[in-house]
């Protein structure tokens, strides 16, 4: 019988402890007071548990209201039950399904709980689903962290007419390895990562190495003998600015990342890593 399958200790009695199970086996996480609630409603004679009489008695009740309710009402009566769950992983921990679930005398933990409501008509499901929803959102998701609660600032950036020593040199200095790229008002024009310095530097090496071997041809060609005191004080000024010019290297504008996405302060994580994900993640900062 439905009695025997409850008494699972078959003291012929059910237990405070054995409604519980039979309610979490039905998959309602009932409270501590819905439970106490229900024994007390149960438990006619007030000795702590429920006998088979009590039961069956009970039961009828039960049904006798349900179908009260439904010749009065014409409409059929029925039982939900809700079981909410969060995800794992899911970044939500301002949402208490527990709280969320007390106003109908349900209950459980914050992140797993249900609650069993009465329906006068199977219409009513729709209704209270979808104020449950809206609940959680006005309550509970538009409390999501956002970008501003996070981010650094002020923000270390560089500007478009540095080198790549003196960004190499911001990188080590303050131990990172991505900046902002603003102009003087402050407006984001590019990026530039250890990945953009490493290029530019091997550029310039590049450029270096082929400047070298030049002028080692020149100079074979030419001889020393042949060269003039002019010549030399020409040569000798021309070095000297290109070793300037390669002393100083190449303006960041040149080969920053540009064209960069941009997110704002007020934007959940949420939305920032959606952001990521359409971008790839290549041109977001």
């Amino acid at each position: 019988t439905a009695f025997d399958k409850r008494d699972t200790d078959g003291s012929g009695y059910l237990e405070r402890n054995e409604i519980a199970a039979a309610l979490a086996t039905s998959g309602i996480i009932a409270s501590e007071d819905s439970i106490t609630s229900l024994m007390e409603s149960i438990d006619t004679d007030g000795d702590g548990r429920v006998d088979f009489e009590e039961f069956i008695a009970f039961s009828e009740q039960a049904e006798t209201r349900r179908i009260e309710q439904q010749y009065i009402t014409g409409k059929s009566a029925t039982t939900m039950i809700i079981i909410g769950r969060v995800k794992t992983g899911v970044n939500m921990k301002d949402v208490n399904l527990n709280k969320l679930f007390q106003q109908f005398g349900g209950g459980g933990h914050a992140k797993a709980a249900s609650c069993t409501v009465r329906l006068d008509d199977e219409s009513e499901a729709e209704h209270i689903l979808q104020g449950l929803v809206d609940e959680i959102i006005e309550k509970s998701l538009m409390k999501q962290p956002t970008v501003g609660d996070f981010m650094t600032s002020p923000v270390l950036s560089a500007k478009p007419t540095m080198t790549e020593k003196q960004v190499e040199d911001l990188f080590l200095r303050y131990d990172v390895r991505a900046l902002p790229v603003v102009d003087d008002n402050n407006e984001v024009v590019g990026l530039v990562t250890y990945k953009e310095v490493a290029a530019a530097k091997q550029r310039l090496w590049n450029k270096e190495q082929k400047r070298l071997q030049r002028e080692q041809k020149e100079r074979g060609k030419m001889g020393e003998e042949k060269n003039g005191d002019v010549n030399k004080r020409g040569n000798s000024n021309a070095n000297k600015h290109r070793k300037q010019e390669r002393k100083l290297g190449s303006a960041l504008k040149g080969w920053m990342k540009q064209h960069v996405r941009t997110v704002n302060a007020s934007m959940t994580m949420a939305e920032v890593e959606n952001v990521l994900l359409e971008n790839d993640g290549e041109h977001n900062q």
